[in-house]
């Protein structure tokens, strides 16, 4: 099959993910709620994703200045 890795492939040290790889990693097979670990999980990474973004606006209008 065309596009399947197997799992030892993928994560390998050194080996950077793919935008696609790196979506199919979040993917939640069940449709379980996510207990109290998970939303503090998702919190987070969606907080530190929002920092980055400002981080980056702040960098972008910096250089646009200096």
């Amino acid at each position: 099959m065309r596009g399947i890795q197997s799992w030892g492939s993928i994560h390998q040290k050194g080996h950077v993910m793919s935008k696609r790889e790196n979506e199919a990693s979040k993917f939640r097979p069940s449709d379980r709620p996510l207990n109290d670990y998970e939303q503090e999980q998702k919190a987070l990474r969606e907080n530190l994703e929002r920092l980055q973004a400002e981080r980056l606006a702040r960098e972008v209008a910096k250089s646009k200045d200096g």
